[in-house]
């Protein structure tokens, strides 16, 4: 029985898929009321001063009087139409003490829920400069919830979508923004964000940018590399198994490699990567994708493995596959293009990286190994795309079949096209092309899928039926015998997933540790592991059927340890074996 080494929970991480965010926990009933801030408390806020840029952010994280951030937002220009503000997740109990200020002075702010979020309203129209103040109390999130909020006394990490409330009314708009950190009421000397590192930072974005940015502030390290066609930051808080610093340095030559991978006329942004570590097990990493940015969470312990590279590398080729290129899909359906933005963009990543020396072939094989493995093993392994892309909003088992499917479709069409072109193509080539034509347009629009179709169809006359059967209906992938190049051969076996038998990431953003989601004939339930079992430890490596959990955990007073294999699902796929016979020199790399 072959274990799948990436599985549906390892292929999330891979992915950079951010957990849903947990509900915010209500405070104590001893917690101040969010209500309007007093007219004294709100002339307190000083008057908007000359704007440094049109939108100017302020964060500072405090302890006292209890752990929270204190936020202020000043716009250079006001009216009618910014009179409600956004914060796009949390609880209004989590908000205290707003209020804002123009040159005719304070404005009574009140807070409500609105949807998963919050809305801050003015009591009036506001008019030219303003300030909102704020703050956000930081609750019991999780310390490793990408989309949460922490503030101990040496660092601080928060997400936009709880700090940073906007008007929709420009929220789309390009300005000139200025994000300004002070981690000066904790032993938090450096600062960062996706802008990049520093205590102000200064760029012109869509303002909504603030919003799906990430904000830390500790004992920073830094990595700054500029070759002249590109500038990347870096900065790491804690130390890991490997040197951060080269590691930073080697995602940068990766952006560079894409965009000639690309053949891209466009210039690439800034991009910053900001790597916290936590307690976690082998293998639990996760990449999350932020505004031209990347979020990497890891255990002390994590290698920089060929995984971890490959998930990082697919978050920068994301900018391009399922960024500034997209497939158009009707509004409410976007994750029907999951395909190509999330399947496409890793086959791209897998295919610089092998190009670029990054990871080897044999990496590359495990990869799609554990892509093949997640729809021998997934329960919707048969659902066409429109009914995948709808569970995928709420299941995750869903989401990792739609990139699985997606990187094996576009793995198979590259091998198709380098085949019938005689190695003079391959997607890469269809991907230059369809890159051609937004540069000639000079603006970003999300292109038909007849122009996809089109375009892998001038060496593949049975694109169109291919797309049908493998992506629309979702009919099985089966890669052509040379897919992985001379020293792979294609054969026939059983994959195993890797089931924990309960619900690990709902688990570790419980902020009491108790256990969620026990699978009822699952292998935790089997082995005695209850919910509502409060977890002191945990031993295993995720996505390895093979390696044995064990938990540790207390049971009304009592201590219990509980030990399984995380076996799961089993079915019966394509697999690679190597070839005894033919020497690495001669595996080449992707089609």
């Amino acid at each position: 029985m072959r274990s799948a080494s990436a599985t549906v929970l390892l292929l999330l991480l891979l992915l950079g898929c951010a957990p849903a965010a947990a509900p915010c926990p209500a405070f104590p009933a001893a917690a101040p009321a969010p209500a309007a801030l007093s007219a004294s408390a709100a002339a307190a806020i000083p008057a908007p001063a000359g704007p440094e840029a049109d939108v100017v952010l302020l964060l500072r994280p405090a302890l006292s009087p209890k752990p929270l951030v204190h936020v202020e937002l000043t716009l250079s220009r006001s009216d009618a139409n910014t009179a409600v503000f956004t914060l796009a997740s949390g609880a209004p109990d989590h908000v205290a003490r707003a209020g804002a200020r123009d040159a005719s002075g304070a404005i009574a702010v009140d807070v409500s829920p609105a949807g998963p979020g919050v809305a801050l309203r003015l009591a009036r129209a506001p008019s030219g400069p303003l300030t909102l103040a704020y703050d956000v109390l930081a609750g019991d999130d999780a310390p490793d919830d990408p989309l949460g909020l922490l503030v101990l006394d040496d660092r601080f990490r928060g997400a936009g979508e709880r700090l940073v409330a906007l008007p929709e009314a420009v929220a789309s708009a390009r300005a000139e923004v200025l994000v300004r950190l002070d981690g000066d009421a904790l032993r938090a000397a450096g600062v960062a964000s996706s802008l990049g590192v520093g205590k102000a930072r200064k760029a012109t974005v869509p303002v909504r940018a603030l919003r799906y940015a990430s904000y830390v502030a500790g004992s920073l390290g830094v990595q700054v590399s500029d070759d002249g066609a590109a500038h990347d930051e870096g900065a790491w808080l804690g130390s890991t198994a490997f040197d951060a610093r080269p590691s930073m340095a080697e995602l940068a030559v990766y952006r560079t490699a894409l965009r000639d991978l690309f053949k891209a006329r466009f210039d690439m942004p800034p991009w910053t990567t900001l790597l916290l570590t936590q307690t976690r097990p082998l293998g639990s990493f996760t990449t999350t994708p932020r505004f031209q940015s990347t979020l990497l969470q890891v255990g002390p312990g994590e290698p920089w493995s060929a995984a971890l590279r490959l998930s990082m590398a697919q978050q920068l080729a994301r900018f391009w596959i399922g960024g500034l290129l997209r497939v158009a899909t009707e509004p409410g359906h976007e994750a029907e293009g999951a395909w190509f933005g999330e399947g496409v963009s890793r086959y791209a990543a897998m295919l610089m990286l092998t190009r670029a020396d990054g990871i080897t072939m044999a990496d590359a094989r495990d990869a799609v190994g554990g892509e093949l493995s997640v729809l021998a093993t997934s329960p919707h392994r048969a659902l066409g795309n429109a009914r995948l892309a709808e569970l995928a909003r709420t299941d995750p088992a869903a989401r990792a079949t739609l990139m699985a499917r997606g990187a094996l479709y576009a793995l198979r069409e590259a091998a198709v096209i380098r085949a019938r072109s005689g190695g003079q193509r391959g997607l890469a080539t269809v991907l230059q092309g369809l890159l051609r034509q937004l540069e000639e347009r000079k603006t970003a629009a999300a292109f038909p899928l007849s122009a996809w179709l089109d375009a892998v169809g001038a060496d593949d006359p049975d694109a169109a039926r291919t797309f049908d059967a493998l992506v629309v209906r979702g009919e099985a992938v089966t890669l052509p015998s040379d897919a992985l190049g001379p020293c792979f051969r294609a054969g026939t076996g059983d994959y195993v997933s890797y089931d924990p038998g309960f619900d690990v990431e709902a688990t570790r953003l419980s902020p009491d540790g108790k256990v969620v989601g026990v699978r009822a004939g699952g292998p935790a339930d089997r082995a005695g592991l209850r919910e509502g079992d409060v977890i002191e430890s945990m031993t295993g490596r995720d996505g390895d059927a093979n390696a044995p959990v064990k938990l540790v955990a207390t049971r009304a007073g009592a201590r219990v340890t509980v030990t399984y294999a995380p076996r799961g699902a089993r079915g019966r796929g394509q697999t690679w074996a190597r070839v005894a016979d033919v020497p690495d020199g001669r595996c080449g790399d992707l089609p």
